[in-house]
């Protein structure tokens, strides 16, 4: 995974503005990653995220005329990223899986009491995160795998600073109570 700071990445935003492919190519091998477990774990699907992930490349590109660079752009990317998730979800329930590779790994361990429990817990702790409504959804998943700030949270999200509280409080609260078994 190609590591890029935030000055690096209005460097080549300034460059992508004025239509060059290889900037944006470098743009988008740095934060393709992010995006595609964000979309990922929003989803449950790895094709459903493959997709996505292209899309929001392609839409960031369409529309880099209006780019900001005053604005985050990992904010406005990781936006695209959430609206596209949003409506492929409503199209479509979404579906909790493990992944093979994760699978495979959790195999190779020599506890199996341990990872059949942890298996479990995998399962639930994937279910509870789906049935969050979409903003709670968004919320905790931009916090706890991506680790954005909740100012940031609240900037991809365009809503108020206390609103993204008020989603974790909510997202922290139910996955408490659906995993209450577990934490026992």
């Amino acid at each position: 995974m190609i590591t890029i700071t935030d000055l690096e990445i209005q460097s080549l935003l300034q460059r992508v503005k004025d239509e060059d492919e290889r900037a944006f190519r470098e743009f988008f091998f740095a934060l393709q990653p992010n995006i595609f477990h964000f979309l990922y774990r929003f989803t449950s699907d790895r094709d459903a995220a493959e997709d996505l992930t292209q899309e929001t490349f392609i839409k960031f590109w369409l529309n880099k005329d209006h780019l900001d660079l005053n604005r985050s752009p990992k904010a406005y990317l990781f936006k695209i990223a959430r609206n596209l998730a949003i409506n492929h979800v409503t199209r479509k329930p979404p579906v909790s899986s493990i992944s093979n590779e994760e699978y495979f790994l959790r195999n190779l361990t020599h506890q199996p009491e341990e990872e059949y429990d942890r298996a479990f817990l995998m399962d639930d702790f994937q279910r509870a995160v789906n049935t969050l409504p979409d903003r709670c959804r968004t919320t905790f998943i931009l916090s706890r795998f991506h680790g954005f700030e909740y100012s940031e949270i609240a900037e991809i999200l365009e809503v108020s600073l206390q609103t993204v509280k008020n989603q974790m409080n909510k997202a922290i609260s139910v996955l408490r109570k659906r995993l209450a078994a577990h934490l026992q």
